[in-house]
Formats: structure tokens, C-alpha cells, sequence
């Protein structure tokens, strides 16, 4: 059975069935949002995209390529405020049956969902004239044959948009440890300028670079959140105390998130492939009244 026959509904509880509580005390991050779908925001939430829709100008009938799209949020954000086809793509299929559910109970019908990967995207040269990530980079095993996907399906003249989240301030190694565990991967310290440096491309110009810091959440605040992502109609059927045990993970996930974002910024990048105008300026500006 195809993940294009069953209901998003139908694959997490076959996998909430064959699940245990002490499952749920050692699953990873990824996966077990995936299964509690987890609307898996971009830094910043929708403002974040509503910012990059305001900065790109997309025209009529633009096509968009969001790579790791998760559980849909910001493809399905996107495709609310834009006159043009919206195309999401992510490695699990899970999130994408989740994604593809959500945008059909919205009536959108200019976004689509796809299970692939973003090292090998399965899209002809030039398909794009908008492709965005996220932090998804950083989950890709080789970082610069991603980001050569990326420029290689983008159109000419069309934006590449990446949000990358970097270390402002070096984290204890523990802190590090522990979110690399988290997510399943050993997470590198990666600065400011690793990103510049790597989405940056000879044929493409950098027109904006706007930055932003995280605040703390309260412990309140977060707990309010996992309850709101636990009270889910698709969850009300599990057992009990996998559905517990789930909840103490995803806390224990949002707390750890939150003390290693203390540490860390993220950047909105936007570039411009084959741009006509020469940039930056040489006498550069900022706005009055801003450090950025």
C-alpha cells in the first residue's frame, strides 16, 4: 500500500500500535514529529514566511520549491499568499502524507507534496523561480551537493531563500551533545558565515540578509504548546501511556531546543541567480537605529 492510498490518520496509528512507551523515551526528534504531526515551524513561525513572500515579489504564476517541507506548514503558508504553484518535498513520507491531508482539509490547490531527497532533487534544471529551506542543511549529509540542487532546479533570474540557524556564542559541548542526539545527527558548530559562504555562488548575488535572535520560553508557555500538539484527534485513540511518554519527549525536545537557541541566531538569505545589477554598493547603509 502506497503512501498515496491511506490516510495520514492510518499511518501513524499503525505506528503508534506497534510502539511502547520506552519507544517513545528514546525515538528522535524527526520521527516523532512525524508521527504527532507537529505543525515543525520555521524559525520565526509564519512570519518568518509571510517576511520572505514580502521580500521576493514573487509575479503571477510563480513556482516555488520548498525543500524539507515536514508536516507542511510552510508550504501550505506560502501557498496561501502567493498566486502561483507551490511544490513541497521532504524524505519522509509520514510528514508528506500529513502535509498533503492538511492542504486538502484547506482547500489549497496550488501546493503539492513529494517524498524526496534534497541531495538528489527530482526536478529537471531550471524548474523553480523561488526555492526555499529552512534549517533542512544542516539534516543533509553533504551541504554543498544540497545547495548545488538547489541553484541547479532554480530558474534564472529566480531567488534562492535559505534560513539557516547558526551559533552566535559557542554552547557548552554537553548542550551540543545532547541536541545532536536529539536530532539524530552530530550537530556541527557552524557560524554566520558558513552559511554565507556556502549558499553563496558565482552567478548569484546576495540582496538581503536580515538577522534574528531567539527569546526564552517559559516553562508554562512550552508545556501549554505540547499540550496543544498532544490534543490532536488522530492522538485521542492511542494508548495512554505511549501517548505520555510521548508527551515527556516532546517537553524534554522544547526545553533542550529552547536552552540551545539561547546560544544561537538564524538569518533570512535571499539570492538572486543572474541578477542584472551589479550589488552590494560601495558605500553600504543601515537602517537608523538598527545593529544589523
Amino acid at each position: 500500500m502506497s503512501v498515496d492510498t491511506v490516510t495520514p490518520d492510518h499511518l501513524a496509528l499503525d505506528a503508534f500500535a506497534a510502539a511502547t512507551a520506552d519507544d517513545m523515551a528514546t525515538i528522535d526528534f524527526s520521527s516523532l514529529v512525524g508521527l504527532l504531526n507537529e505543525p515543525n515551524m520555521p524559525s520565526g513561525g509564519g512570519a518568518t514566511i509571510r517576511r520572505v513572500v514580502d521580500l521576493a515579489r514573487l509575479r503571477r504564476g510563480s513556482r516555488v520549491l520548498e525543500v524539507g517541507s515536514n508536516t507542511g506548514y510552510t508550504s501550505i503558508e506560502f501557498a496561501s499568499w502567493i498566486d502561483g504553484q507551490v511544490t513541497g518535498l521532504d524524505i519522509n513520507p509520514v510528514s508528506t502524507a500529513f502535509a498533503r491531508a492538511k492542504a486538502a482539509r484547506c482547500g489549497l490547490r496550488n501546493v503539492r507534496f513529494d517524498v524526496g531527497d534534497g541531495q538528489n532533487l527530482p526536478y529537471p534544471d531550471g524548474s523553480f523561480d523561488l526555492v526555499y529551506c529552512s534549517n533542512v542543511t544542516s539534516f543533509i549529509d553533504d551541504h554543498r551537493q544540497a545547495r548545488d540542487e538547489y541553484y541547479r532546479v532554480l530558474a534564472d533570474g529566480g531567488l534562492l531563500v535559505a534560513v539557516p540557524i547558526y551559533y552566535h556564542t559557542a554552547p557548552p559541548e554537553d548542550l551540543r551533545r545532547r541536541v545532536g542526539e536529539a536530532i539524530g545527527v552530530d550537530l556541527a558548530v557552524t557560524s554566520q558565515q558558513y552559511w554565507s559562504d556556502l549558499f553563496a555562488d558565482p552567478r548569484a548575488c546576495l540582496l538581503e540578509r536580515e538577522t534574528y535572535e531567539y527569546e526564552r520560553q517559559p516553562p508554562d508557555r512550552i508545556a501549554a504548546y505540547v499540550e496543544r500538539v498532544l490534543d490532536q484527534p488522530h492522538l485521542l485513540a492511542i494508548d495512554p501511556s505511549v501517548r505520555d511518554a510521548a508527551a515527556a519527549r516532546l517537553s524534554y525536545f522544547y526545553r533542550l531546543f529552547d536552552e540551545n537557541l539561547s546560544y544561537a541566531r538564524y538569518d533570512i538569505l535571499v539570492y538572486r541567480r543572474d541578477h542584472p545589477n551589479p550589488e552590494p554598493v560601495l558605500h553600504t547603509t543601515r537602517r537608523v537605529g538598527s545593529d544589523r
